[in-house]
Parts: structure tokens; C-alpha cells; sequence
């Protein structure tokens, strides 16, 4: 019987979920090992066995057990979504108990987050944008020449087009990523009730971790669904009429759910903030670009030797104030991939940047003119390159945009 947990858990153990997460694999370990000894612990043997508190722990107020074990839930199911897709004998944790259970076939006795009786108006809102935006796809892809008729501006890119045709010449499939927001669930003792909620200082589970850490009595964890960027309807309609020029295979992914292997082999576009681009971070973080939130939100660019050369600091409005001056900054970077593929980002801390990327990338006489900024500073447009644009605007129209930043990527760029 132990034998068959073990030879269960380390599969597990190895993924690349748990490998990296040693506190999502001790507590794993520590479950299974109570089990296997009959031994079920109770929530302040936990936490004083996994998480080094001490006697006084107080279930009531403080919810790290509560919180981190709801987690390792999760990270099951994902496993068993993802790597262990394949297993016929899966592992779980009965809601409500700290215990592992052993179940056969590809369903366990757990209902998924849409199965209870507590969907909420994001749930549908995000479901319905999912659904339009599976329509719009489709839309797109039988009526492109209409949607120009609809929106003059938005005219055939020509086949040597500086910006956009050098982006699609090796005829990959497109995906295009979203950078999704980070929300969260809650049981709201006042009210007895669930609730969705987006605290815009946590982003991430580490940035929730944390918080937690501090106010331990408060009933919060990640939600299973993301949020919607505010803009991103309108940053698919700017951008697909260009795509659906050059290809029909469009396929539209949130960067929450993507994983880099999915990158391979397709021409990818990702439009959000700095804040959302998960795992893409890594591919960013290759160019000399940095960027920060705390204490308050720059940009550095930075040299070959990983000095920095010149730093920008947004000015963001105070949230309550009316016509809001906003001073935000984005990037436009057009490189190479890993296996001939080639990238977009289209990337800055807020809205702002990102829908005057996008029009301008949409717009025929505004793409004219960037040529036009590009070859002053350069003498031509390369195929790839990076630029930083700084954007002032008022509430969310944006009245400049000034090139700050200007960079050559070489085609050999990843292979260095």
C-alpha cells in the first residue's frame, strides 16, 4: 500500500508545478505520509508541523492551512489536467478534510468551481467574452472585406507592408494572448455569501501569499477564472482584421493559460500589462527592459552589461480623481521566436498605452507615419526591433505619442 502512494506522489513531486514550489511538495508529502500512517492531522498540526507556527495558532483568524491546502487542490487537478492526463489512479484531497485519497478513472468525486451554487456575474461575463470572441474569430474569417467597408481607416495591409508582412512571412498559425487579471474569491461571513473580488495590489499567488501573511483572518484565495482586461474587446477588434489578411488559423489564448511550449511554431501577439504576462515574463526579461510596480510603476532600459541607461516613471491619476492626467508607457516589440516563429508584444503598466498601440498598429496612415519616426532615428525599418512610447492622456484618450526608446533586434537574437 505505501509503495503504491509513493510510486502515485512522485510523478507528481517532479512536475513542473510542484519541483520548483517546495512548500506546495512538503505539504503534499506531509499529507500523504499522515495518511499512510492513519494519522489524519487536524488544521493546527499542519500548521505548526508544515508552517513553523506555534500552539497558539487560531484557525479562526488566521487561514494559511485553509488557504494553502485549497491551493494544493488546484495544483492536483492542473497536474492531473496537464502532465498526468494520462494516469489512471489519481490523487486528491476531499474538500473538507486533510486527507489523500486515492481514486480510479479520470473523475473524482469533487465538483468543479461551475458546478456549485455559486456562479457570479464575472463567471458570465468572462464566459460570454470567451464566447463572442470565438464568434468574432469566426466572423473575421468569413468577412474580413466587410469589416473594412464597416471601419474605412482599417485598410489591406500591402504585401510589403514594414511592419506588419515581415511579422507573417513564414506562414505559422497566430496566437493571440491576452494578459488576464488576477481575482480572487472570498466568503463573506456578514453576508453568508461568496464573492468575486480584484485587489489591484495583488496580482499574482505570491502577491496573495503575502497579504495573506498579514492579515491571516482574512477568507480569501485565487479564483478559478481571470479577469477580463478592460480594453482587450477593443484591442482584438483593432488588431484581428490585420491578422485574418495573412491567415484564418487565429486562435485566442489568456496568458494565465499558456504555457511556452505552446509559443512554438506560431506567430504570437501578446496585448496587456507588464503586470499579466506570466511566463512571458521570461521571454521579456531577454531584451534590455526592466520594469517595477513597487513602490511606484518605471521602466529601465538597460545596457549589454545589465547597467541601467535611462529610467521613466509613471504618473497615474489618483483613482477618484475626475479627467485624470495619466503619463503611462509601452513598448512595441517585434522579435524572432525559438524555431522561426516570430513575437509581438504589445506591453505597458496601463490601458492607455495599450490601445494607442494597437490603433496605431491598425491604422494605415498612422503605421506611415511610425515608418517615417523609425527611419529618422534609424535610417530604415529593420524586420525586428524595439520601441518604447511614451503616452500622455486624459481619463482614457490618449493626445501624444513619443517615441523615447529605439533598438535593432537582430534575427540571431535568441540564438546568442
Amino acid at each position: 500500500m505505501n509503495e503504491d502512494y509513493h510510486s502515485f506522489l512522485q510523478p507528481i513531486l517532479q512536475s513542473k508545478d510542484f519541483k520548483d514550489s517546495p512548500v506546495y511538495s512538503n505539504l503534499l508529502t506531509y499529507l500523504t505520509e499522515c495518511t499512510l500512517s492513519n494519522n489524519i492531522p487536524k488544521e493546527i498540526t499542519i500548521a505548526i508541523d508544515v508552517f513553523g507556527k506555534d500552539s497558539s495558532f487560531n484557525s479562526n483568524k488566521d487561514s494559511t492551512v485553509r488557504y494553502h491546502v485549497h491551493m494544493l487542490r488546484k495544483k492536483l487537478e492542473k497536474y492531473y489536467k496537464e502532465e498526468g492526463k494520462n494516469h489512471a489512479t489519481r490523487l486528491i484531497i476531499p474538500k473538507g478534510h486533510y486527507e489523500i485519497v486515492r481514486v480510479t478513472g479520470k473523475k473524482t468525486d469533487q465538483k468543479s468551481f461551475f458546478e456549485t451554487p455559486f456562479v457570479k456575474n464575472w463567471e458570465i461575463i468572462v464566459i460570454l467574452f470567451l464566447l463572442f470572441s470565438n464568434i468574432f474569430l469566426i466572423f473575421y474569417r468569413f468577412n474580413a472585406s466587410r469589416v473594412q467597408k464597416i471601419n474605412p481607416q482599417i485598410k489591406s495591409v500591402a504585401p510589403n507592408d514594414k511592419i506588419w508582412a515581415p511579422f507573417f512571412k513564414n506562414n505559422n498559425p497566430v496566437t493571440i494572448i491576452l494578459g488576464d487579471d488576477f481575482l480572487m474569491d472570498e466568503y463573506n461571513e456578514e453576508f453568508k455569501r461568496y464573492r468575486q473580488i480584484r485587489d489591484w495590489d495583488i496580482d499574482s499567488e505570491s502577491d496573495l501569499a503575502l497579504f495573506l501573511s498579514k492579515y491571516p483572518h482574512v477568507n480569501l484565495w485565487k479564483s478559478e477564472i481571470t479577469g477580463i482586461p478592460f480594453g482587450g474587446a477593443e484591442n482584438l477588434m483593432d488588431i484581428l482584421p490585420i491578422v485574418y489578411q495573412f491567415t484564418s488559423d487565429v486562435n485566442l489564448k489568456m496568458s494565465s493559460a499558456v504555457s511556452l511550449e505552446e509559443i512554438r511554431n506560431h506567430n504570437t501577439i501578446y496585448i496587456g500589462e507588464f503586470v499579466n504576462l506570466e511566463l512571458l515574463t521570461k521571454i521579456v526579461y531577454r531584451f534590455p527592459i526592466r520594469f517595477q510596480y513597487r513602490p511606484d510603476e518605471r521602466v529601465f532600459i538597460i545596457s549589454d552589461a545589465g547597467d541601467t541607461l535611462e529610467t521613466y516613471l509613471r504618473i497615474e491619476a489618483p483613482y477618484e480623481q475626475k479627467n485624470k492626467y495619466n503619463v503611462d508607457y509601452s513598448f512595441l516589440i517585434k522579435t524572432p521566436g525559438f524555431a522561426g516563429e516570430n513575437l509581438m508584444f504589445i506591453v505597458g503598466f496601463g490601458y492607455g498605452g495599450r490601445m494607442e498601440r494597437t490603433k496605431m498598429l491598425s491604422n494605415t496612415v498612422a503605421r506611415q507615419n511610425l515608418e517615417e519616426e523609425i527611419k529618422k532615428i534609424n535610417g530604415s525599418v529593420p524586420e525586428y526591433f524595439i520601441l518604447l512610447f511614451e503616452v500622455k492622456s486624459i481619463e482614457r484618450t490618449g493626445f501624444t505619442n513619443e517615441i523615447k526608446y529605439f533598438r535593432e533586434i537582430p534575427e540571431d537574437f535568441f540564438e546568442r
